[in-house]
């Protein structure tokens, strides 16, 4: 059976699209869920009558974004913060009010649609996206200075911000140079370490091959049968009676 799509329906097509499905499955899901119409002669006129008004709604939502698009890119909008003594800023710079500041200055947006990852807690100058419509993506520049400030305030505190970056970013490059070099003196001392290591278990090995070798050498200058000989000799000289010495005679004097 052949129908028409009233909207996206998974596996099966698009909003506007012809499709031929199963008769049970357009009588029983897709038509009683109204995701599609039979595709008669006058539901097919319908459907293209709907889908040429939504192309050209969708054309001048677009022209209409890329107006706003290059408005919003020539302008930019001037926020305050109170700064305390010490340099911290109190309060932020939120999205609903970067979007009330670009109404003031003509350009009413809906805040949603300002990408603003966290709210702005610092002085300076910043670009901040938005996206008006799908297909138009801009941004805005936020000025932002201490109470009673202005754009050319905003404009030094972003310079000195750079500034600050530029140095943080120079101590960091520093710092990893430096872990670097003391990654590789280690690696080097733990290099030499296995060295000595490797050479003094050569030394050992060969200090051990040699003690064998001369004992080997020792035991093979030994004659045939000498072992023997002696144990045969010092046998002999346990058994024989041990030699008493007779006393001397007695002297008499005349």
């Amino acid at each position: 059976m052949k129908v028409i799509l009233t909207m996206d329906v998974e596996e099966v097509g698009s909003r506007g699209e012809q499709v031929d499905v199963a008769a049970g499955f357009a009588r029983n899901y897709l038509l009683p869920r109204g995701e599609a119409v039979p595709a008669t002669p006058g539901n097919v006129r319908m459907m293209e009558e709907e889908q040429r008004l939504t192309d050209v709604r969708g054309q001048r939502s677009l022209r209409d974004a890329e107006k706003v698009g290059s408005f919003l890119e020539a302008t930019d909008v001037f926020a305050t913060l109170k700064i305390g003594r010490e340099g911290r800023a109190f309060g932020s710079v939120t999205s609903q009010q970067i979007a009330l500041l670009l109404k003031q200055a003509g350009m009413e947006v809906d805040r949603r649609k300002i990408r603003l990852p966290k709210p702005i807690r610092r002085l300076g100058v910043m670009d901040v996206a938005l996206n008006i419509h799908p297909d138009v993506e801009t941004v805005v520049t936020v000025f932002v200075d201490r109470e009673g400030g202005s754009r050319e305030g905003a404009q030094m505190e972003q310079e000195k911000f750079e500034a600050a970056e530029r140095e943080a970013e120079e101590v960091r490059r520093l710092e990893a140079e430096e872990r670097a070099v003391r990654e590789k003196e280690a690696e080097e001392i733990m290099a030499e370490a296995v060295r000595r290591a490797e050479e003094r278990k050569v030394r050992e090995e060969e200090e051990a091959a040699a003690r064998a070798a001369r004992e080997a050498e020792s035991r093979a200058t030994v004659p045939e049968g000498a072992e023997e000989s002696d144990g045969e000799e010092a046998s002999s000289d346990a058994d024989s009676p041990a030699k008493t010495e007779e006393p001397a005679p007695e002297s008499t004097e005349s």
